[in-house]
């Protein structure tokens, strides 16, 4: 039986590692990223992604790296799409070299 890992949003992660972590408001960290509250709003909600643009101002303001964050959306991204496309696989086959 195949185990899979509840696939959470990079936003919460964001949440719990940056704004809970250093005891920030959303309105606080959103301020220091120089983006809208509403922005990393939806982002911490899961109702937008971390972009590029994103992640290098959550790397210059708090450190890390910005391929952390991307990586992390990515990896959600690709797990979202595998999900719906197992559950509603296109008519297609793999072509088989001669």
């Amino acid at each position: 039986m195949k185990r899979e890992m509840e696939l959470i949003h990079p936003g919460e992660i964001l949440k719990i590692e940056i704004v809970e972590g250093r005891n920030l408001t959303i309105a606080k960290a959103a301020g220091l990223l120089g983006v809208t509250r509403p922005t990393l709003s939806n982002i911490i909600n899961g109702k937008a992604s971390i972009t590029p643009n994103i992640a290098l101002r959550v790397e210059t303001v708090f450190g890390g790296a910005a391929r952390f964050w991307v990586r992390l959306q990515s990896s959600y991204d690709l797990s979202l799409a595998k999900k719906g496309f197992m559950e509603n696989p296109p008519k297609i086959a793999r072509y088989n070299f001669v």
